[in-house]
């Protein structure tokens, strides 16, 4: 038996008694005043986790899991020309990407109430099983509508799986321990989203753009295995609740008002200033729809109270709020850095898709080590707010630097500056989880770690399409202004990264590049304040530490 306990408060006098294969704590303390809610360490007093090789076991089945949902965020990027090849729907490109992220974003605070209310392992086996079905009709989509659907089942199927990851981390290590891990699987799944180009251009090459979806059945099939057979939750003291009144704690309504909010938001951002202008009256009245319906989901939010699909009560504490906004910001940093990185090696350094997909190899690796290294710091310390201090600032830095990009830059420089801002967004990247848990009670932890991967992925959609707009806008006004004879601007603007120097006679070719290099660097701009700007939230979070948590070891 491991015991760890920190005075706070009312002094504590932990015994251990032990007899056969049952171990038991009892903590003796002074009466707590009535209106004290309980924290997540109060909770976990009693919690049983799982022997380090189950516990290993677990941890490689949810890393294939994360790895697997990031890859299919990005793998089709390399894949989308043969497909609309295969299918004659040029049309529908933009749909093939689009449809996963949407759906997947939207839907992670319906999983956050479906964790609170269900078996975990169940539910994280049932958005498994989405993923994989989705990723089936795609592999074996006769036509461009089935494959849409299929990514958006697959989508779907993402928002519970990563969540589910994070909560099976909960339940399987201490809090105290956390860290480390989420860090760990949090890593794993930039590598897998950077990774998709370059693996996703690999198989389209070399066998067929449809093993970038039936690459997830095998991989999908260990990880369920593994969660079938090695992940427990002790039973719980109370009966739950009949399967029909679980379900109408889902809160429908709420989540109806919020993936239709959701859905029209990013369909808007999806589609301005590239199907339609932003001021036509489809983009403006899904805008206009997206704002009535988040006004209408807030006052929903407010008279459902504890009840509803996010609880006021978890958004007004402190820690959670600064979290929520925390990763806001830095998701959209790193998603920035993410799509438009690579954009700049094909475009500017005339590199091909996987060629740039090795070249973000420092970033990412530089992201995953010092993600870890803050990991271990925290489980060090115990706390979290150094590392979401430092976070900000290291990355904004890195991001500052970024934004000198021109077609001169050395190898040196651009690895460096890469490594950089890696290095800050990593050591940040998970620490809004981590305290979320630190202070949110056990019930409410499902929730409020949905809330910050809906946070995060709802800040990736908005400002990768921010990026787009200023990346199309900034051409379109250097190439009108340069009046280059052999720039067609709507062409160039239809046309992707690796074949645009081919549609600009050589000796205009220079000047291209220097205002193609400059619509990026504008783009690579929005990275810079996001990851300032995250430094005000960091601030508010509690200083709380994640140990004086009694530990009980056992079977899972």
């Amino acid at each position: 038996m491991l015991i760890n306990t920190e005075s706070s408060g009312a002094e504590k006098l932990p015994v251990e008694q032990s007899g056969g294969n049952t171990s038991e704590r009892q903590t003796f303390e002074d009466e707590k005043p009535a209106e004290e809610l309980p924290t997540k360490q109060d909770d976990e007093d009693d919690t049983v986790y799982p022997r380090p090789l189950v516990r290993s076991l677990l941890i490689l089945g949810i890393c294939c899991a994360a790895f697997l949902v990031a890859l299919d965020r990005t793998i089709i990027a390399a894949a989308i020309p043969r497909i609309t090849d295969d299918f004659k729907s040029p049309g529908d490109a933009g749909w093939y990407g689009s449809a996963y992220l949407l759906t997947s974003c939207a839907c992670q605070p319906t999983f956050g109430r479906i964790f609170t209310n269900f078996d975990t392992r169940w539910s994280f086996l049932t958005a498994l099983g989405l993923f994989e079905l989705g990723s089936l009709i795609c592999g074996a989509a006769p036509n461009s509508t089935a494959l849409i659907v299929g990514r958006a089942i697959a989508g779907i199927g993402c928002a519970g799986v990563f969540a589910g990851c994070m909560l099976i981390i909960t339940k399987s290590v201490p809090l105290s321990k956390r860290p480390v891990y989420m860090a760990g699987v949090g890593g794993i799944f930039g590598i897998g989203s950077i990774s998709g180009p370059v693996i996703g251009g690999a198989f389209t090459d070399q066998i067929t753009w449809r093993m970038c979806f039936y690459l997830n059945l095998p991989v999908g099939l260990i990880t369920a295995v593994i969660v079938l057979l090695f992940f427990r939750v002790a039973n719980q003291a109370e009966k739950p609740d009949p399967f029909f009144q679980r379900l109408l704690k889902l809160d429908l309504f709420g989540n109806l008002l919020l993936i239709s909010s959701v859905a029209m938001l990013l369909l808007a951002l999806q589609w301005g200033g590239l199907e339609y202008p932003w001021n036509s009256a489809k983009i403006v009245g899904l805008l206009v729809g997206s704002a009535v319906g988040i006004c209408i989901f807030l006052w929903w939010m407010i008279y459902r109270g504890s009840s509803a699909l996010i609880p006021p009560n978890i958004v007004a504490q402190r820690t959670a709020a600064a979290c929520l906004t925390f990763s806001f910001l830095i998701s959209g940093a790193v998603l920035v850095h993410s799509y438009y990185v690579p954009y700049w090696f094909q475009a500017i350094k005339n590199v091909s898709a996987e060629k740039s997909g090795v070249n973000m190899i420092p970033y990412v690796l530089s992201n995953f080590v010092f993600s870890m290294v803050a990991g271990i710091a925290v489980q060090k310390s115990g706390y979290v707010l150094p590392a979401a201090i430092v976070s900000p600032i290291v990355a904004s830095i890195g991001s500052g630097l970024m934004t000198t990009f021109s077609e001169d830059t050395t190898t040196v420089k651009w690895a460096g500056y890469a490594i950089l801002a890696g290095a800050g967004i990593g050591i940040g990247m998970q620490q809004g989880v981590v305290a979320v848990q630190a202070v949110l009670p056990k019930e409410s932890i499902p929730i409020g770690t949905s809330m910050i991967l809906f946070t995060q992925s709802l800040s990736g959609a908005i400002f990768v399409s921010v990026g787009n707009s200023i990346l199309r806008n900034e051409l379109s006004s250097g190439l009108t202004t340069a009046k280059l004879p052999g720039a067609d601007v709507p062409h160039v603007l239809a046309t992707g990264a690796t074949a645009v120097r081919h549609l600009i006679p050589a000796d205009q070719l220079e000047p291209f590049i220097t205002i193609y290099n400059e619509a990026i660097r504008k783009v690579f701009l929005v990275a810079v304040p996001l990851a300032a700007t995250a430094l005000l939230p960091a601030v508010f979070i509690e200083w709380k530490s994640l140990k004086g948590t009694a530990v009980v070891a056992g079977e899972a």
